[in-house]
């Protein structure tokens, strides 16, 4: 697909996209994370400890991880929409299936599994994006397609947080469940057929191997592999052990006003496209350096005694991340020479099991160290991100960008 020009208007039918796709985005990650908030409650209700009880939330993100490995050539075979309308229904099913179980470890697979189901609508999202939206507004149509997914995560975790105080445990898995199946149909309906669209011959898993090394021989996005390794891991951390640090002394809120907090993921409306926006001004390797610097002041915040400057930490920090996210689909789906689809779920593959790994290695952290140990080590993964933006600058197709930009 071409650019066919850098004022490309932004088309009815480039905003019927961004809806459909934003809305794919929020159901699923509404009902990847709903479970978050109820960490503290499923820690008392099985009786799991601390440090094992956000195994539930890992085993999830890295069965996405893995789920990604595959669903990308599959998008790349069958088509975009078809993939992201196939996961989303699959999904429903398998959300409702856990309203029934009783059993911590079967609750835990489940959960895998729902990963596993829902692990193609990012990429396929993505790639339908760079193959059918201009390049000129591509970049702004990401955005609002990470904003989905934020305020997926933000009203997952908003909702289930005030459901538990009012309700039992199934009937949330029975909400989440109604909102996949509602999602599927109105993305069925509303969600144009790929045009430019053109699928691989075969899914020869020799042609997905090559594949997968085609891309991380590509220097132009291995870097930021690694990065969205990090800000996922980094920004699970956060939020999977915010809850236990601010239902404690001194602040002592209650899990529901502690859920609440969530609810800030809705300011990256502002952040996601903003971010793209200044990435095709300024270039998107500056960005990056400023978002990671303002991540870790954010983060560093959060030692405050202050819950009004720990808010304001978690602001800066949610905002930022949602910031880089956008610039880091983009550069992938960008610089990828060819099965995008495949390309940005190796992106999202990093992405996950960068949340599962650094998740649970922080399950320990918090437990032994608080939350202290927790702030340093995030700060210190942090410094690395903007070592490797630093590196991307000298990669010559990002020195083009910024040099065309400033022309």
């Amino acid at each position: 697909m071409s650019d066919t020009s850098s004022n490309t208007p932004f088309k009815k039918s480039y905003i019927i996209i961004t809806i459909a796709l934003a809305l794919s985005g929020l159901s699923e990650l509404a009902s990847l994370f709903f479970i978050q908030p109820l960490l503290p409650t499923l820690s008392k209700l099985y009786h799991i400890p601390t440090d094992h009880i956000s195994e539930i939330l890992s085993v999830e993100t890295a069965m996405l991880a893995v789920g990604l490995l595959v669903t990308g050539s599959l998008s790349d075979r069958f088509g975009r929409k078809r993939l992201i309308v196939t996961a989303l229904f699959s999904g429903a099913v398998i959300t409702s299936l856990c309203s029934f179980i009783h059993s911590w470890d079967l609750l835990v697979a489940m959960m895998g599994l729902l990963g596993l189901t829902l692990s193609g609508i990012a990429a396929a999202a993505t790639a339908y994006i760079s193959e059918e939206i201009p390049s000129a507004v591509a970049s702004i149509v990401t955005g609002y397609f990470v904003f989905g997914n934020s305020m997926g995560g933000m009203s997952g975790r908003v909702f289930a947080s005030q459901m538990i105080a009012h309700t039992q445990l199934h009937n949330i898995f029975l909400g989440f469940s109604s909102l996949l199946f509602a999602i599927s149909c109105l993305v069925l309906f509303l969600l144009p057929s790929s045009k430019n669209f053109n699928p691989t011959h075969s899914l020869k898993l020799k042609s997905i191997v090559n594949g997968m090394g085609f891309h991380l021989r590509n220097k132009k996005i291995l870097p930021v592999y690694f990065i969205g390794f990090i800000i996922f891991g980094v920004f699970t951390s956060l939020y999977s052990f915010l809850t236990f640090h601010v239902t404690q002394s001194p602040f002592n809120l209650s899990r529901a006003h502690a859920g609440l907090i969530s609810i800030c993921f809705a300011l990256s409306v502002i952040s996601a496209p903003q971010a793209g926006r200044l990435s095709n001004k300024l270039g998107s390797c500056p960005v990056y350096i400023g978002l990671f610097i303002a991540m870790i002041v954010g983060i560093v915040l959060s030692l405050s005694n202050s819950i009004y400057t720990v808010l304001a930490g978690v602001i800066i920090f949610t905002c930022c991340f949602f910031g880089c996210h956008s610039i880091s689909l983009r550069w992938v789906n960008k610089y990828a020479e060819k099965d995008r689809g495949q390309a940005t779920s190796i992106y999202l593959f990093f992405y996950y099991i960068g949340g599962s790994v650094v998740g649970y290695i922080n399950g320990y952290i918090y437990s032994d160290l608080g939350w202290k140990g927790l702030v340093i080590f995030v700060a210190a993964l942090l410094l690395v991100a903007i070592i490797i933006a630093g590196y991307l600058r000298h990669i010559p197709s990002e020195q083009a960008e910024a040099a065309a930009a400033s022309s």
